[in-house]
């Protein structure tokens, strides 16, 4: 259930966490104000083990604040879902982190920031490890080697767009009450698998360096511009201005970030689109427009090929 949150919510959060939030000034420093809205959506916590808790956070902050870490002998492993934020270590550059990244902390060694960005909504699947309050038992004997293979400090995965669309599917399917709680363990054994799979890849723009920071912030920021609206007529032109980059140039740096070509992005979040559309009983003809097929027979074939049924079973 959707809820708001104030300045007491921020605090008593950041108390149970271990985190302070710097909220901004003109707020803290007025007792009128610690009842105003600073963020609504949702939270959800679901206990893996004690000292081992899922976060399931959907949020759009209507402030801007940035976080800093106080907790020690800690691990987060996390995803983000949708939006961006800015996340780095104490006294060192941000990264900007957006959707299908995965985001491995140890607080062992120094303290964590992330800022935050007003009208941005945030979402994030997040297990976090206390070890102090960690019991030992057969369940977290499993347990105990994945966080063993963890990083030393903080890294930044490499996108992962397969493993979002399927985390996607089962938060869904969580949303009924029965099956929820299954769920919910099921994709926190998932991160933490993932941990041990991938334990400390470097953040993208450090392991390619023919590609700036800046080009994989507006790649990215195009990419999910696309996802979100893949309905809009994005062709090369108006991509291209919406980076700021030459038509040749988009072209080569998005298949070289993404591994696809630009127009093969746009294609699959159409059909992506089309196949929930089919789910709520639109017609084939409809959703063929929708996606940006002139002729219903064409769209027949490329959903077929992309799905390995006709739209009309669907």
């Amino acid at each position: 259930m959707t809820r708001t949150f104030t300045y007491a919510d921020f605090v008593q959060y950041g108390e149970q966490h271990g985190v302070t939030h710097y909220l901004p000034e003109a707020i803290v420093q007025d007792p009128s104000r610690h009842q105003e809205t600073l963020a609504y959506g949702q939270v959800r916590e679901y206990a893996l083990c004690q000292g081992v808790t899922l976060l399931h956070t959907d949020m759009h902050f209507l402030v801007p604040y940035h976080a800093q870490s106080r907790v020690q002998e800690a691990y987060s492993f996390a995803m983000l879902l949708n939006g961006q934020l800015r996340i780095g270590r104490e006294r060192s550059p941000l990264q900007t982190v957006g959707p299908a990244c995965g985001i491995n902390t140890s607080y062992r060694n120094e303290r964590m920031q992330t800022h935050y960005l007003p009208g941005m909504r945030l979402a994030a699947l997040d297990v976090l490890v206390d070890q102090t309050q960690i019991e030992q038992n057969a369940y977290t004997e499993r347990l105990l080697p994945i966080l063993d293979a963890a990083p030393p400090t903080f890294a930044v995965a490499e996108q992962d767009d397969a493993f979002l669309d399927n985390v996607r599917l089962q938060l869904q399917m969580a949303q009924d009450d029965s099956v929820g709680p299954l769920i919910y363990e099921a994709l926190g054994l998932q991160l933490l698998a993932r941990v041990r799979a991938a334990p400390s890849a470097p953040a993208e723009w450090q392991n390619n360096d023919r590609l700036s920071r800046q080009d994989h912030e507006r790649l990215g920021a195009l990419r999910e511009y696309i996802h979100r609206e893949p309905w809009q007529l994005h062709t090369i032109r108006s991509m291209s201005q919406f980076t700021g980059m030459g038509e040749s140039a988009l072209r080569k740096k998005f298949q070289l970030k993404f591994n696809t070509s630009i127009m093969a992005c746009v294609k699959e979040y159409r059909l992506q689109m089309a196949q929930r559309y089919l789910e709520q009983g639109e017609s084939v003809e409809k959703v063929a427009m929708l996606a940006g097929y002139r002729h219903s027979s064409n769209f027949s074939t490329a959903f077929k090929r992309r799905f390995g049924v006709n739209p009309r079973r669907w």
